[in-house]
């Protein structure tokens, strides 16, 4: 008779609170002739990364969709170097363009602007444009929204290149050289791919099964959306400061919202300058996070913390993102 495999024992420290949560089929949504889910892309002053952010979300890439199932939304603040309406909306016919002036340095208008303007019952963001989503991200996220009535979908984060942006830059990361990645792994040919040059980012770097900070595309109802106020226009800081951090915390610890983590997807952020992630030298982007961190304390009055629901886990793990759930489960196992 064959003995059972020995399987290790080892303690978990458990990150998270309250009880598991259990999915309770939501009924589909009613047929209205409107996409049933709108992603809102924000961009500023990064015409390549957001062509092909845009291009990562438009059916054919993404898998197991079509394009009247949802729509993209671009939301671009005015710079200097603006993309080509006519060229954004011939990338697929679900997507839309918009311009807007910006007075502030900040993408939560655009944000708000761009939900005002969509038209699905399932809002998405992606706050900052520069994050190519993996090819399972649409599909999942429609399947996941009908796991209970009031689902909120995120994916975890990643950097590409081999190390977090910030210090990658420092040892002469650039567009460059991230170009040469991607011709690499012959992107957009298989998107999974991006996993095999990609690192966690910072507010995901626990792995699938610790708190997250924020996500970089988050869905949820728009009723919720509505019922939250959408982002807090008090948050004024270059960049945003911590305003999707605070949205993803508010939308997690609603009541009705059972998260759900599509783990084995992801969004992936290109290099572009960003406030953070873009090279700034270590002391003026340490004093950037804290001034950000002391205006989220001004406006909850208290400082942040990342939301600790539990989550639901949905989708497949494809072969490439493999070390990053060998990661995740090492983040809280307990050998001692």
């Amino acid at each position: 008779m064959a003995r059972a495999p020995v399987v290790a024992r080892h303690r978990v420290a458990d990150p998270f609170e309250g009880p598991l949560p259990v999915p309770d089929l939501a009924p589909p949504l009613p047929n209205t002739g409107a996409p049933t889910l709108s992603i809102v892309v924000v961009v500023h002053r990064m015409r390549a990364q957001a062509m092909r952010t845009v291009q990562s979300f438009c059916a054919g890439y993404q898998q197991g969709v079509e394009s009247h199932q949802y729509e993209i939304v671009v939301v671009e603040n005015e710079s200097d170097e603006m993309l080509a309406p006519l060229e954004v909306e011939a990338m697929a016919p679900n997507v839309r363009y918009h311009a807007r002036a910006e007075s502030e340095p900040t993408p939560v208008n655009a944000v708000n602007a761009g939900v005002a303007a969509s038209r699905g019952e399932l809002v998405a963001m992606v706050v900052d444009g520069a994050r190519m989503a993996s090819p399972g991200l649409v599909a999942h996220t429609l399947a996941a929204s009908r796991l209970a009535k009031s689902v909120a979908v995120v994916v975890p984060g990643y950097h590409l290149g081999e190390q977090l942006q910030q210090w990658a830059a420092a040892d002469g990361y650039d567009q460059q050289a991230e170009a040469e990645l991607l011709t690499g792994i012959s992107w957009p040919q298989d998107g999974y791919r991006l996993f095999d040059i990609a690192v966690l980012s910072g507010t995901s770097k626990g792995g699938f099964f610790r708190p997250f900070a924020e996500s970089n595309f988050l869905c949820l109802p728009r009723q919720i959306w509505d019922e939250l106020g959408g982002m807090d226009h008090r948050f004024r800081s270059v960049g945003g400061g911590f305003a999707n951090l605070d949205l993803y915390r508010r939308v997690l610890d609603h009541e009705e919202i059972v998260p759900v983590m599509l783990a084995g997807e992801g969004t992936f952020h290109q290099f572009h300058g960003g406030v953070t992630t873009g090279g700034t030298v270590a002391d003026q982007r340490n004093a950037i996070v804290e001034a950000s961190r002391a205006e989220y304390a001004a406006i909850r009055g208290e400082p942040f913390g990342p939301p600790r629901k539990r989550f639901l886990y949905l989708g497949a793990i494809p072969p490439q993102a493999l070390p990053f759930l060998l990661h995740s489960v090492a983040h809280v196992v307990d050998p001692a």
